[in-house]
C-alpha cells in the first residue's frame, strides 16, 4: 500500500475530511509504514475509527445525529487492489470478550487447509442429513437437532468417530423405533428415574414381571410379548402364512398349530393380559403409578405408558434403555449413517495429514501465548487449550488462566478473573486476541491496514511500552501499514519516537469551519527549545515562556528570589504587575537561562502585562482552533489575569489581597463568591477560570499534554466572557496599593 486516500462527509460527526496519507517515500521523506494522528478530545478519533470499522465489516456509514444528511465514504488506496474490507483491521480501545475472525484461520498450509475444509464440508453435510433423519425418526421436537442428547447418552468426544464406528455395529433391530424419545426421556422423567423411590419400585415391578414371564407356558425372559409381537410382524411381512405355512406353538406343554398372524397375536395378547392382570403385579404398578402423578410432565408420561405398557419393563435399566432406544432409531436411518461413514472414510487421510501439521503448528500458537506472558505484566499466565481445534475447525481459542498472587498459583475461570482484574489488566488480556489476529495475518501474508484506536488507554507504563514495542516490531513487516489514532499526546509522542515515524507522518487533527484536516505536528521535539530560540523574534514565544521560565526560576533561585516573584507578578495581579516592562522580563530570563546571556528583546520599555494582553487579543481576533501549545498558554494566562483584575476591583479590599500568599486566584474566587453570592452568572464564569487555566499555566517540559487536549475554542469563549466582566486596567490598578 503506497498511499491511503480518505474522503468522508457526514460520517458520525465528521462533516468533511479529504486526506491522503502517503506511505511511499519521496525525495523529501523516506518510506514508512506508520502514521500517528493526534486529535484533541471531541475532534474525530472515535468517529474515524468507527468509519473504518464500517468499511471492514461491510456496513454503510451515517451521521447518527443528522441521519438525513448525505453520507460519502470513499476509502481507497494506491494501488487500488491493496485495500479491501479483509485488508482492514480496526483495533478498538477495548473489547471484553473479543475473538477475531483471523484466529480461526491461523497457521496450517493454505492449500492443505483448503482440502481439509472441503473434506469437512462434505462430512458436515452428510452429518447434517443424518441428524435430520434422526430428528424425524425420534420425533425430536423444535428446530434443534438431537446431537447434544446423543452425545450425552453415549458420552463420546468426537461425533465423527462415533457415527463412523456406528455403521459397523447396527443389526437392523428397530423394535422400539415407533416410540417418541422425548415422551419417555425428558428432564422430569430422567430426574424421577434417578430418584431412589421410583427406581426401587420399578425394580420390584420388573422383578415380578420377569417372574410371571418365566412361569408363562407361552413366553419366556428371552421370548417375551414384545419379542413375540416382532415374530408375528416379521412372519406377516414376509408372507409366511400366505404361503400356507403353519407354526407350532407349545402352550403349557400342549402343541398348538397356528395358521395366521391374527391367531398368533391372539395367543400372545391373551397371555400378555393374563400377566399384566396379575394382582401382585398390578399392586406394584400402582406404587409406580403414584410416583408418576406428581406433576404435569410425569402425568403425561404416565399416559404414554398406558398406550405403551411394553416400555415399563425396560425402565429398570433406564440408561441402558436410552441407548437401546437410540439404536432403534440408528437402525431406521442406517442408510444415512452409512453415507456419513463413507464420507468420513474418504476424508480421513486429509484430516489426519492436516491434524499432523496442526500439531506441529501448535508451537507457533505457544509462541503467541508466550509472547503475551513474557511481554505483559499481569497477575496471571495464559494457556490455550484447544489449538488444534482452532486451527482445524475454526473454533474460538479456549484460554486457561493461572492466577498468581505472589504466594500461590491456581486455575481460575475467565468470568471470575474479569471480576478481579483492573481495567488495565483487562485491556492486556484483550491484547492477546489482537496478537492472534496479527499472527494470523502475518502467517497468511495478508496485506493489512491496522487502524489502532487508543489501544494503550488505562495501561500502566510497563504494559504501555510493551504494546508500543510490539507495534514497533510489526511495523517492520513489509505488507503491514499502521494508522494510530489517539487523544493522548504522550502516547502520540512515544509511538512516534519508538517507531521513528517521519515528521511528515506525525499529524494533528485540525478543524477549520466544519471541515476536518490533518496538519503536520509543529513541535516534534521539546517545544520549549523552539521557544527559547525565538524569544527575541516572536512575542508569542516570549509570553508563552513566562510560566516555563518561572518553573525553572523556582528551582534555580527559590520562591523568595526577585526573579521568581517578578514572573509571578505576570501570572497573577500583584502590586507591581502594571509597572513591569519587557526589560524586566529580559533581565530575569538571562538570569535563569544560562544560554540566553546575549538575549536582547525589542521594545524594552513596553509594559509586559500589556504585551500579554496584546498577544491574547491577536489570537482572539483570529479565533482559529489551532492546537499550538503557545496559543493556549497565552490565552490561559490572559484569562486568569483579567479574572483577577475583575475580582480584586469588585472585592475592593487591598488589605485582604495583600495577605494572599498562595493560590491567589482561588482565594479571590472564594472571597468573591461569599461577598457576591447572588451574582450567579459571574460566579459561573469565574469558576470556569479556576477549572480550566491552572494546569495550563503551571506547565513544564514533561507535562504539557493536558493543555493540548483542550480545544482552543473553549479558551476563546472563556476569554470573551472574562473580558466582558473586566474593569479597565487603570481602574483595577488604582485599587492595588
Amino acid at each position: 500500500m503506497d498511499a491511503l486516500n480518505i474522503k468522508l462527509e457526514n460520517c458520525y460527526g465528521i462533516q468533511k475530511l479529504d486526506a491522503t496519507l502517503a506511505f511511499k517515500g519521496s525525495q523529501k521523506t523516506p518510506a514508512g509504514s506508520a502514521f500517528s494522528i493526534y486529535a484533541p478530545n471531541g475532534f474525530m478519533k472515535t468517529s474515524l475509527a468507527r468509519t473504518f470499522l464500517d468499511f471492514q465489516e461491510g456496513r454503510e456509514s451515517q451521521d447518527l445525529i443528522f441521519p438525513t444528511r448525505t453520507t460519502i465514504r470513499a476509502i481507497t488506496a494506491e494501488p487500488t487492489t491493496s485495500i479491501t474490507p479483509d485488508s482492514v483491521f480496526v483495533i478498538k480501545p477495548y473489547v471484553e470478550r473479543y475473538s477475531g475472525s483471523g484466529t480461526s484461520t491461523l497457521l496450517v498450509n493454505p492449500q492443505l487447509r483448503g482440502e481439509y475444509e472441503e473434506a469437512v464440508r462434505n462430512i458436515e453435510s452428510t452429518q447434517e442429513d443424518l441428524l435430520k433423519a434422526l430428528k424425524e425418526a425420534s420425533a425430536w421436537p423444535g428446530k434443534s437437532s438431537p446431537a447434544s442428547e446423543i452425545k450425552e447418552v453415549f458420552k463420546f468426544t468426537n461425533p465423527y468417530d462415533f457415527f463412523a464406528k456406528l455403521a459397523g455395529e447396527l443389526d437392523g433391530d428397530a423394535k422400539f423405533a415407533d416410540l417418541s424419545y422425548i415422551e419417555i426421556f425428558n428432564d422430569k422423567t430422567i430426574a424421577a428415574f434417578k430418584a431412589g423411590t421410583l427406581h426401587q419400585q420399578l425394580q420390584e415391578y420388573i422383578s415380578k414381571y420377569q417372574e410371571l414371564v418365566e412361569c408363562s407356558p407361552l413366553l419366556s425372559k428371552k421370548f417375551n410379548h414384545a419379542g413375540a409381537s416382532d415374530v408375528s410382524k416379521n412372519l406377516q411381512t414376509n408372507g409366511f402364512f400366505e404361503a400356507n405355512h403353519t407354526l407350532n406353538i407349545f402352550n403349557g406343554g400342549e402343541r398348538t398349530e397356528v395358521s395366521s398372524a391374527k391367531e398368533l397375536e391372539g395367543l400372545v395378547q391373551a397371555e400378555k393380559q393374563r400377566i399384566l392382570g396379575d394382582k401382585e403385579l398390578s399392586a406394584r404398578f400402582e406404587a409406580v403409578d403414584k410416583q408418576l402423578q406428581k406433576n404435569a410432565e410425569l402425568k403425561k408420561f404416565r399416559g404414554y405408558l398406558t398406550l405403551h405398557p411394553e416400555i415399563l419393563p425396560e425402565l429398570g435399566d433406564f440408561e441402558g434403555f436410552r441407548k437401546r432406544l437410540w439404536f432403534s432409531y440408528f437402525n431406521v436411518v442406517q442408510p444415512a449413517i452409512n453415507s456419513f461413514a463413507m464420507a468420513y472414510a474418504s476424508a480421513r487421510d486429509i484430516i489426519a495429514q492436516t491434524a499432523k501439521q496442526a500439531q506441529e503448528e501448535k508451537t507457533k500458537w505457544a509462541a503467541v501465548v508466550n509472547q503475551f506472558n513474557e511481554r505483559f505484566y499481569v497477575p496471571f499466565k495464559l494457556i490455550v487449550q484447544n489449538q488444534q481445534d482452532v486451527i482445524l475447525k475454526g473454533e474460538s481459542p479456549k484460554v486457561a488462566f493461572e492466577f498468581h498472587d505472589g504466594q500461590e498459583t491456581c486455575g481460575v475461570e475467565e468470568e471470575k478473573l474479569l471480576q478481579v482484574l483492573s481495567q488495565g489488566e483487562k485491556r492486556a488480556l484483550y491484547i492477546l486476541n489482537v496478537l492472534f489476529e496479527v499472527q494470523a495475518r502475518l502467517e497468511s501474508n495478508q496485506t493489512t491496514l491496522f487502524v489502532v484506536d487508543d489501544i494503550a488507554d488505562s495501561f500502566d507504563y510497563k504494559n504501555k511500552y510493551a504494546i508500543i514495542e510490539y507495534f514497533n516490531e510489526i511495523s517492520k513487516v513489509t505488507f503491514f501499514r499502521l494508522l494510530f489514532l489517539t487523544h493522548n499526546f504522550d502516547f502520540h509522542r512515544t509511538i512516534s519516537s519508538r517507531l521513528q515515524i517521519a515528521r511528515e507522518r506525525r499529524l494533528f487533527a485540525r478543524k477549520d469551519q466544519h471541515a476536518l484536516s490533518f496538519v503536520q505536528e509543529k513541535y516534534q521535539n521539546n517545544p520549549f527549545v523552539i521557544w527559547k530560540k525565538g524569544l527575541a523574534k516572536s512575542s508569542s514565544f516570549l509570553v508563552a515562556s513566562i510560566p516555563f521560565v518561572r518553573n525553572l526560576s523556582e528551582y534555580c533561585h527559590g520562591k523568595t528570589s526577585q526573579h521568581y516573584l517578578m514572573l509571578t507578578s505576570l501570572l497573577h495581579i500583584k502590586s507591581d504587575s502594571q509597572a513591569l516592562t519587557v526589560a524586566d522580563l529580559e533581565f530575569t530570563i538571562k538570569a535563569t537561562l544560562s544560554d540566553q546571556a546575549a538575549l536582547s528583546l525589542p521594545n524594552s520599555t513596553y509594559s509586559a502585562l500589556q504585551l500579554i494582553y496584546d498577544e491574547a487579543e491577536a489570537l482572539a481576533a483570529n479565533a482559529a482552533d489551532d492546537v499550538e501549545l503557545e496559543s493556549k498558554v497565552i490565552l490561559s494566562i490572559a484569562i486568569r489575569l483579567k479574572a483577577e483584575e475583575y475580582m480584586i476591583a469588585k472585592i475592593n479590599d487591598a488589605t485582604f489581597v495583600s495577605t494572599i500568599s498562595s493560590n491567589q486566584t482561588f482565594e479571590l474566587f472564594s472571597k468573591f463568591s461569599s461577598s457576591f453570592s447572588s451574582s450567579n452568572d459571574v460566579i459561573m464564569v469565574l469558576s470556569q477560570v479556576n477549572l480550566m487555566t491552572p494546569e495550563n499555566i503551571h506547565l513544564n517540559s514533561f507535562m504539557y499534554e493536558p493543555i493540548l487536549d483542550m480545544s482552543a475554542l473553549h479558551l476563546y469563549d472563556l476569554y470573551g466572557k472574562v473580558k466582558a466582566l473586566s474593569f479597565p486596567i487603570t481602574d483595577a490598578s488604582s485599587r492595588i496599593n
